[in-house]
């Protein structure tokens, strides 16, 4: 008895939802069952009672209820003071926000822009190998530096962990950034994609929801929701429902999960889609960034050409540019109404806000133009390799409307490609003279002027 008992209540907690949900179908199962094969009513009850408590627990761990587990950082006390001492703002009446991604390119710029506002930032990020971890070493390393920000080494799959976060320092906002990045490694490694963008997204949401108060909620999707839309440039009202890439299709899921979070609970909620930002320290699998390291070394670089051999063009957009939209919308997302309970069932108390911006850089520039604008600032000719985008997940053109984010959020983008490429150009210069590294890996040293939010000695942005 006491191997089938435990084999069933195994089985309870890996399928603990089907479970809850059937309990009472079981009971009565196992009820005809001992009449059948004449088991005790004792050893039925024993067993069911079991296999309740199995399935309850670990539906709580999935949906991150339940006590919090005692071997994990937030019973030490150290780590706690760290997340206070991180999160709590130094003034009264400041925010306190949560940047999931934190050691992220647009994460890190962000977290220092936060923190010398005035506000307390706690960062959280996974430091996975989509690239080298060095570089996001080195961005938080620069936060401790800079912004005495503490970034918890976490995953935004463990609620647990984000719920013990949030029992600590009481977030006024969520900045969701953390994602599984890139069009087409999503074709390599697809359930990446689905466990970060998605269920990623929910398991914050999940907490966000239950918190008390509940946080704002500002997150990043993507231009790529936009997909094969043809009418140019993308407005915030334009269609979405023909994704070029799985990449795309998490993104445009998470928009449909954050209203359906911002309509049953209440949770504020802004989306921002991104424009291919660029900028100094920014990710070695971007366009920018490997187009430099080829033209240094003299390697073919591959420019994709579009239907009818047409030219590929991006709305490129400075990461200074970005921070002041992101910092604009968590400035202005307004608190969260929460939901009151009624009886068996809670509704929200109002209607909550729900926004969508676009984040661009004003004028879309060819991929071609862009490589003109590289070879001149590095003084070297790049080798040209063309071909066709076909299958790549990638789209031929992207362009922002801003009309909504200029008017709500004052968002104006100020920096121009050739401006931005020269202070890529110069980081990129002084970085890998210091952290000389194999082609397509990470540098590991410390940047020297990575983002002007970090104090007035760093000037790049």
């Amino acid at each position: 008895m006491g191997s089938a008992r435990r084999l069933v209540i195994n089985w309870a907690r890996r399928h603990a939802r089907l479970v809850h949900n059937t309990c009472r179908v079981v009971v009565s199962i196992l009820l005809l069952l001992v009449a059948y094969m004449s088991f005790s009513r004792v050893v039925v009850q024993d067993l069911t009672k079991d296999l309740l408590h199995a399935s309850r627990s670990a539906l709580g761990r999935q949906m991150g209820h339940g006590p919090l587990d005692s071997r994990k950082p937030w019973h030490d006390p150290a780590w706690v003071t760290r997340v206070r001492q991180s999160g709590n703002p130094p003034r009264a009446g400041g925010f306190s926000v949560l940047v999931t991604g934190a050691a992220g390119f647009v994460g890190s710029f962000t977290s220092l822009a936060i923190a010398k506002k005035g506000w307390g930032v706690v960062g959280l990020d996974n430091f996975n190998h989509y690239y080298d971890p060095a570089l996001k070493l080195t961005r938080e390393k620069l936060m401790h530096k800079n912004g005495r920000i503490f970034v918890v080494h976490g995953d935004i799959n463990d609620a647990d962990l984000i719920r013990a976060l949030f029992h600590i320092v009481p977030f006024t906002h969520v900045l969701h950034l953390a994602a599984q990045a890139g069009v087409r490694y999503a074709k390599e490694d697809p359930m990446s994609y689905v466990q970060s963008n998605v269920a990623g997204l929910v398991s914050v949401l999940e907490v966000c929801a239950r918190a008390r108060p509940q946080p704002a909620f500002v997150w990043a999707s993507s231009s790529s929701v936009y997909g094969l839309n043809s009418h140019y440039p993308f407005s915030e009202i334009d269609r979405t429902d023909q994704p070029a890439s799985l990449y795309a299709a998490t993104k445009k899921a998470g928009e449909e999960i954050v209203h359906v979070y911002n309509y049953l609970y209440g949770l504020s909620v802004t989306t921002l889609r991104f424009f291919t930002v660029y900028g100094p320290l920014g990710r070695p699998d971007m366009a920018i960034y490997n187009f430099t390291e080829s033209i240094l070394s003299q390697t073919p670089i591959q420019v994709y050409r579009g239907p009818n051999n047409t030219a590929v063009a991006r709305d490129f957009t400075y990461i200074g540019d970005i921070v002041n939209g992101i910092m604009a919308a968590v400035e202005t997302a307004a608190k969260s109404t929460g939901y009151k309970d009624h009886g068996k069932t809670k509704r929200k108390a109002r209607p909550a806000q729900f926004r969508i911006f676009n984040l661009g850089g004003n004028r879309p520039v060819t991929v071609d133009e862009m490589v003109t604008m590289l070879e001149k600032t590095l003084n070297r000719t790049a080798i040209r390799l063309y071909e066709s985008m076909d299958g790549t997940g990638d789209v031929p053109y992207t362009a922002a409307n801003l009309t909504l984010a200029e008017k709500h959020l004052g968002y104006s983008p100020r920096t121009s490609l050739k401006k931005g490429l020269k202070k890529f150009v110069l980081w990129y210069l002084k970085y890998t003279s210091r952290n000389r590294t194999p082609k397509n890996s990470s540098p590991a040293g410390e940047p020297s002027d990575p983002s002007p939010a970090a104090g007035p000695q760093l000037g790049l942005i």
